[in-house]
This record gives C-alpha cells, structure tokens and sequence, in this order.
C-alpha cells in the first residue's frame, strides 16, 4: 500500500529508558519513514511511567517500540496493559535478552529486536508493523483532536454534526469529540466506508447505528435522535434501504 498525501499521520511511540537506544530508533525511524514517503510522528520515552500516564488519559499509538528492561515498569507489562485495553497496534520490542521472547508471542508482539540491532533487522520489523496496520487501516480513521492524534474506530462513529469550522463527533458509549476540521475533508475520510451518508452539509451518520428512519429525521440504536432538513430525508431513506437490502 502506499500512502498519498493527505492520508493520516501515523503515531508512534519509542519508549527506552537508554537514551543511546531511543536516539538510535529514532534514526532508524526517520530513515524508514522517508524512504516510504509515510507522514509520521513520534512520541519518546525515556521514563515509562509516562507512556503509561498517557496510555491511561486515553492516547493510542499506531506502532509501539517498546524496551523490556526498564526500571519501574517493563516493556512486557507495557503490552499486557495495552491488550487489556483492546489496543490492537504493532508491537516491536527492542531488548538485549531472549529471555521474553515466549512472552512476546503471548501479547502478539510483531517482532522481537535484540540490541544493538542493524537497520536493516529495525526494517524487518517495521516493514512487518507496517503490513498489519494496512490490514487493519479499515477499522478506523485518525483525527487530530486536542493537538494529539487519535485512532478512531469507524464502527463507534454514530454521527458528525457541523459546528462552524469544527466537526462534534457522536461516539458510542456517550463519548464526544470536538475537531478542527471541515465537513468535506471529515467525509472524504469516511466515504471510504459504506455505512457512512453526508445528510446535506451539516450532518454524515453512520447507516449501522441507524434503528429507523422517521418522518423528522432519524433514530439511533443508542436511543438518540436526530432532527434532519426534509430535503435530506428522501436520500437518507433511499441510501438507509440500499445498504441493507
């Protein structure tokens, strides 16, 4: 897959406690990332317990380098902690034992580094992160939102509704979210999905969250409703019968 512009900004997370190794990766990475043409962006670590700290406030990365070693807090605990949470993103440890090698099969670690590794090892295992975040690129969207990106799942995108220069974005579980960016850029996004509708200009709704279409506008399975324009509704009904017939 290659990426064109205006595709998203992968995160990445590197977390070491050895500044020499974080330095190292860091080069790598660049490297990597130039040769293909991929807008990224990197998080470092040197402390552990900040990585943490994020993980818990709700920040997901795309690629996680993690060291095993670490004073505090290992890698391996790092990668439990994150599949516990449902975060399916690559995993790439970087170590100077075999020791958890075993336990990296256990947390479906995309690859195991033994330090000082070589770039083309580090390639290896990018190449191979890189490969399961294409598989998975279809599950969701990234959106910048509070100056950070987030990875986004469509399936939880109930609705967006304009507000000014901003999209609010309708979340299962009752979540909101307020971003900087227009209603033609956010449905470009996620016109690559079916399920998505643009309702006019001011609204784009999930079809699989949708319960019914009502006179006034729609009912959501989540028990909200949502008032429509009648010059929308006909469309909406049409685009709401052809997705599931």
């Amino acid at each position: 897959m290659r990426w064109k512009e205006g595709d998203v900004v992968l995160k990445i997370a590197i977390c070491d406690d050895e500044k020499e190794f974080c330095d190292s990766a860091e080069r790598m990475l660049k490297l990597y990332m130039e040769e293909k043409a991929v807008p990224y962006q990197a998080d470092v670590f040197n402390v552990p317990s900040e990585l943490v700290d994020m993980t818990e406030k709700g920040t997901i990365y795309d690629i996680y380098l993690l060291d095993i070693y670490m004073p505090g807090i290992t890698g391996m605990s790092i990668a439990t902690e994150l599949r516990s949470r449902g975060v399916k993103s690559p995993i790439i440890f970087l170590t100077s034992s075999t020791d958890h090698a075993l336990q990296a099969f256990g947390v479906d670690a995309t690859h195991y580094l033994l330090k000082p590794y070589t770039k083309d090892n580090f390639y290896v295992g990018m190449d191979k992160a890189m490969q399961s975040i294409t598989s998975h690129k279809d599950d969701s969207i990234v959106l910048k939102v509070d100056n950070e990106y987030r990875s986004i799942p469509v399936s939880k995108i109930i609705y967006c509704e304009a507000e000014d220069k901003y999209q609010r974005l309708y979340l299962d579980k009752a979540e909101r979210l307020l971003i900087r960016i227009s209603g033609t850029e956010l449905y470009k996004q996620l016109s690559e999905f079916e399920c998505f509708y643009r309702c006019g200009r001011a609204h784009i709704v999930n079809l699989n969250h949708i319960s019914r279409v009502t006179q006034d506008g729609v009912s959501f399975k989540s028990g909200m409703d949502l008032s429509l324009p009648h010059t929308v509704q006909a469309g909406l009904r049409k685009a709401f019968f052809d997705y599931f017939n």
